[in-house]
C-alpha cells in the first residue's frame, strides 16, 4: 500500500496544482484548453512516435497478451458507450466516456508502480499496453467523435461522405497519425539519430505532467463537491477500477489460459486509473470535460486501495 501512495503521490500533487493554479487565477481564463492544445500538437506526437518507432517489437510482442488487452479494454470501452447511452449523450460523447472507463494509466503510473511491485520483466507488457493498446482506443475513440461529428444537421450528404469525414478528421489527428508515422519509421529499419531521439523523448516526458496541470486548471472553474459526486463518475470509476481487471482476468486465465506471470501483468495494466488521455481527446474536440477530468481524479485517488488490493488478490 505504502509503494502505491508513494507512486501515486506525484500524479495527484501535479493535479493539485493545476487546480491551485486555477483557483489563484495565475494562468488566466482559458489556460486548460491552451496547455491541452500543446500537449496533443507537440509533446504528445512526439512521445508516441518515439517510443513506437524505438521498441523492438519483435522482442516485446506477445500475442496472447496483447489479445487479453485489446479484448478486455474495448469491453469496457463498450461499457463505457453503455453509459453514456445512460446518460443520454450524442455518438461523439459516447465516444468520450468509452475512452474514461477503459484508458488506462499505463505509462505514468503503470511503469513504476508495475515495476516497483511486480519486477522489471513487467515492462515489456506495459509497453505494449501503453501503445498498441492505447492507441486503438484512441482510434476507437476519435472514430466514434468524428462519426457524431459527421451526422451533425446539415451534413446528411450520404454514407460515403460521412465516411471520408470520418477519415479525413483521424487523418489529421496528431494522436493517431504520430504512432503510424513510428510504426512506419521502425519497419523501415532505420536507427533515429541520437540528437533526434534525445528531442523527441525530452519533448514527449512533459506530456503527462502537463496534461495533469490541465486537468487540475480544468476542476478548478466548478465546484469540487459537484464534480466528485456525479453518478456518472461513479460509474465509470467503477467499471474502470473494477470491472476492466476482472474481465482481464476472465479473458487471461479462463479463455486465453496465460501464464501465469503474463497473466498478472495484463491485470494489474487493466487495474490502473484512468489517464489523460480521454481529457485531452475531449478538449480537442470541445466536448464536455466535467465528467472526464472528475474521473481522472477519482480514479487515480482510489486506485491507491484498489490496485493494492488486486496486486495482494493476484500474489495469493
Amino acid at each position: 500500500m505504502l509503494g502505491n501512495i508513494i507512486t501515486i503521490l506525484p500524479v495527484f500533487l501535479i493535479l493539485l496544482a493545476g487546480f491551485i493554479a486555477g483557483k489563484a487565477g495565475v494562468l488566466g481564463e482559458g489556460a486548460a484548453t491552451m496547455l491541452n492544445r500543446f500537449v496533443v500538437w507537440v509533446p504528445l506526437p512526439c512521445l508516441l512516435f518515439e517510443v513506437v518507432a524505438t521498441t523492438d517489437w519483435e522482442k516485446l510482442w506477445h500475442p496472447g497478451f496483447a489479445a487479453v488487452s485489446l479484448i478486455g479494454s474495448f469491453m469496457v470501452f463498450g461499457l463505457g458507450l453503455i453509459v453514456g447511452r445512460m446518460r443520454g449523450l450524442s455518438i461523439a460523447d459516447m465516444g468520450v466516456d468509452g475512452l474514461n472507463a477503459s484508458y488506462s494509466n499505463a505509462v505514468y503510473i503503470g511503469l513504476p508502480l508495475l515495476t516497483l511491485t511486480l519486477g522489471s520483466a513487467v515492462r515489456p507488457f506495459v509497453v505494449v499496453a501503453g501503445t498498441v493498446t492505447l492507441t486503438c482506443l484512441f482510434v476507437a475513440g476519435v472514430g466514434l467523435i468524428e462519426a457524431g461529428r459527421s451526422h451533425r444537421p446539415g451534413a446528411s450528404d450520404g454514407m460515403g461522405h460521412a465516411m471520408l469525414r470520418i477519415f479525413s478528421g483521424m487523418a489529421r489527428n496528431p494522436v493517431i497519425v504520430s504512432p503510424l508515422a513510428g510504426l512506419a519509421f521502425w519497419l523501415s529499419g532505420w536507427t533515429l539519430p541520437a540528437p533526434l531521439t534525445s528531442f523527441l523523448s525530452t519533448l514527449g516526458g512533459v506530456a503527462s505532467p502537463v496534461a495533469l496541470v490541465a486537468v487540475g486548471l480544468f476542476l478548478a472553474q466548478r465546484p469540487l463537491r459537484q464534480t466528485v459526486q456525479s453518478p456518472a463518475i461513479g460509474m465509470l470509476s467503477l467499471v474502470k477500477l473494477i470491472v476492466h481487471p476482472a474481465i482481464t482476468a476472465w479473458l487471461a486465465w479462463y479463455v486465453f489460459a496465460l501464464p501465469a506471470d503474463i497473466a498478472v501483468a495484463a491485470i494489474a495494466v487493466a487495474a490502473l486509473p484512468t489517464g489523460t488521455g480521454p481529457f485531452m481527446i475531449a478538449e480537442l474536440y470541445a466536448r464536455d470535460g466535467k465528467v472526464t477530468s472528475g474521473t481522472i481524479m477519482v480514479t487515480t485517488l482510489a486506485s491507491v486501495a484498489t490496485i493494492a488490493a488486486v496486486l495482494s488478490l493476484l500474489h495469493r
